[in-house]
């Protein structure tokens, strides 16, 4: 069954998890497959891991993964003491307090301010113990953002297949038509010879001559065999495994061909009038194919 390239996909790591990951995807149409991925700079190194996770589950289409994560400050985090610095500014404070004569001893308060003596050091992330909490978000939101493109290819499906059934018949409708036109251009030649020479015979197998050229020249029949084998490729092709949307991007330009052929040899207005409904359908039906994978 066809899918759509469009879709939106969001999942989190349960509230409880000392390391929660938000993940979010959105895919548009696109010609080939085009992953963006946004990641925190503490995670670049599980890009590759993303970029392969994505591939797997989407076959064409602009993939923009936007990803977040939040951590409990104490297991990412950690306070060091520079002992040696510590001391050192303990004892020039002592001195200090000596030359100014004064007995008040150096307090806690003031050593943590001096620079380097208490140093914030975040925990450098482990790309394994990362990926392996990472990684059921990601597949959740993959399988979210699969379900809603394929939700909208079932849909498509439905308009396609309506489309189609409905180009069968004016096809059919064209195929009745246009020996009629042949006769009818036969009887207003006569009509016409008639009017200009009057009571004059005219020859009966010089109008029979024309009428067979504009008959060689207005036939149809081989557009009309193409465009109904174009119509059961299309389809056959819905119901294909896998991204089909080059193919059925390739059967709407031939069967625009067949039909603007048709057009171009149509010396009638009701032929016209039916090549229009078909054109009208096959653009609507061109404009929806750019969406599918």
């Amino acid at each position: 069954m066809i899918r759509s390239m469009t879709g939106f996909g969001l999942a989190e790591s349960c509230p409880d998890e000392t390391i929660r990951f938000k993940v979010e995807i959105r895919s548009v149409n696109h010609r080939y497959l085009d992953v963006a991925i946004r990641l925190p700079r503490e995670l670049q190194s599980l890009e590759d891991r993303v970029r392969k996770s994505v591939q797997q589950a989407v076959g064409r289409g602009r993939v923009d993964v936007y990803l977040s994560w939040r951590a409990d400050s104490a297991d990412t985090v950690q306070v060091t003491i520079d002992r040696d610095l510590a001391q050192a500014y303990y004892q020039a404070l002592l001195q200090l307090s000596s030359f100014c004569a004064v007995k008040e001893l150096p307090s806690l308060d003031v050593l943590s301010r001096f620079p380097d003596v208490l140093r914030v050091e975040k925990e450098q992330t482990d790309s394994d113990k990362f990926w392996l909490l990472l990684e059921p978000v990601l597949s959740r939101a993959l399988t979210q953002l699969v379900i809603q493109r394929r939700e909208e290819g079932e849909r498509l499906a439905v308009d396609f297949n309506k489309r189609l059934k409905d180009l069968a018949v004016t096809a059919k409708l064209v195929e009745n038509r246009a020996p009629q036109v042949v006769d009818e251009y036969q009887k207003k030649m006569e009509e016409r010879l008639r009017e200009l020479l009057g009571q004059a015979d005219f020859d009966p197998a010089r109008v029979l001559t024309e009428a067979a050229i504009f008959a060689d020249r207005s036939n149809v029949t081989e557009e009309l065999v193409r465009l109904t084998s174009h119509l059961t490729a299309f389809q056959a092709a819905l119901l294909e495994k896998g991204p089909v949307g080059r193919k059925l991007d390739f059967l709407t330009q031939e069967l625009l061909r067949e039909v603007n052929t048709v057009g171009s040899k149509a010396n009638d207005y009701l032929l016209a009038k039916l090549v229009v409904e078909m054109k009208t359908e096959l653009e609507k039906i061109r404009e929806q194919v750019q969406n599918i994978e």
